[in-house]
């Protein structure tokens, strides 16, 4: 899995989130919600939400479990949107653990306050798995483009992507 510059991965970014339909408003995470971009990995949903593989991931494994209904802050959300995500997000890490067996995997609800390149006002959450067990896994340093991107190469998202919903524990 290969490292991108984080300018070329904000210039992808960029040129994905112009391509969405207009119907999109310009949120990439809103366009996850519904299904665009077709090839993203798709791992699990709920009525309320769904996980992802990140296409622009801080680390190899990298989920985001992404609120259907756009919602610009937690206070906003009911308990139910709000208990489906987190469950989700509980989900991704037993996946992962179970897959990638990682050192620890970081948990973080993010969005910019407003539309940034590589951050949208729409609630979500990141699901991180950590290998390294180094500086780079403190939280400043999981949660940057600093260091580079990972994007996966031709196959490489599949085939996680059937590992992990293999792994997927079972809905109650």
């Amino acid at each position: 899995m290969p490292r991108i510059e984080k300018t070329e991965a904000l210039a992808r970014v960029e040129a994905e989130r112009h391509r969405l339909p207009a119907s999109f408003e310009g949120c990439v995470m809103c366009a996850l919600a519904r299904g665009f971009p077709a090839d993203t990995e798709r791992l699990a949903e709920s009525p309320r939400a769904l996980a992802v593989l990140d296409r622009f991931a801080a680390r190899r494994g990298h989920v985001l479990v992404v609120l259907r209904r756009h919602v610009e802050s937690i206070a906003a959300l009911s308990w139910d949107e709000y208990a489906e995500v987190q469950k989700l997000a509980w989900e991704a890490t037993r996946a992962l653990e179970h897959v990638l067996a990682p050192r620890r995997t970081f948990v973080a609800a993010l969005g910019a306050a407003t539309t940034r390149v590589n951050s949208f006002p729409h609630h979500h959450v990141h699901v991180i798995p950590i290998e390294a067990g180094d500086t780079q896994d403190r939280p400043a340093q999981v949660l940057t483009w600093e260091l580079g991107v990972y994007v996966y190469e031709e196959g490489e998202a599949k085939a996680l992507g059937e590992a992990l919903r293999g792994s997927w524990p079972a809905r109650e």
